[in-house]
């Protein structure tokens, strides 16, 4: 549906050929405030206020805002993203990529005009992230249906 990204006066980095698996896009002009969780990856180019939980890939582009409570397994910001974000895999700030806040990750790349404004922690952060499960299930009720999302670490759940 999306293609791959056109690339005007150079090669894109690497990281940008997963736009061709988009699983869902957040367009410019479109805002969302809430609870997003997902499989695969998902694209930003509008604003997003609120909680993010996925087991996969969250691409902020150019354009995109971020501001919340993020948790995936890797994130690629081109854009701007303020808030915690734990990333079981690796966090990649892009050339016009922004990051303000907390990080949790085992892998952290700011490529040459990426700005990071915050705290990292990484040592030993793999383990625990990677032991970080979500469980999802459907209920139907008279309305609407509602997706539940649980994060259980180490055996337990954590609400």
């Amino acid at each position: 549906m999306f293609g791959r990204l056109k690339v005007i006066g150079g090669k894109a980095p690497d990281h940008f050929d997963r736009t061709a698996d988009l699983n869902a896009f957040l367009g410019v002009g479109t805002e969302f405030d809430g609870k997003l969780t997902f499989t695969g990856t998902v694209r930003v180019e509008g604003k997003l206020k609120g909680r993010i939980f996925a087991k996969d890939v969250l691409i902020v582009g150019n354009n995109g805002y971020v501001d919340g409570e993020i948790e995936v397994d890797t994130i690629i910001i081109d854009g701007t993203v303020r808030g915690t974000v734990r990333a079981a895999n690796k966090l990649i700030i892009a050339p016009t990529g922004r990051f303000y806040g907390n990080l949790e990750t085992p892998t952290f790349i700011i490529e040459d005009g990426g700005i990071f404004e915050g705290s990292c922690r990484m040592e030993e952060i793999k383990t625990m992230l990677s032991t970080t499960k979500f469980t999802a299930a459907e209920k139907d009720t008279e309305h609407t249906r509602i997706k539940i999302v649980e994060r259980k670490a180490n055996g337990g759940t954590i609400n």
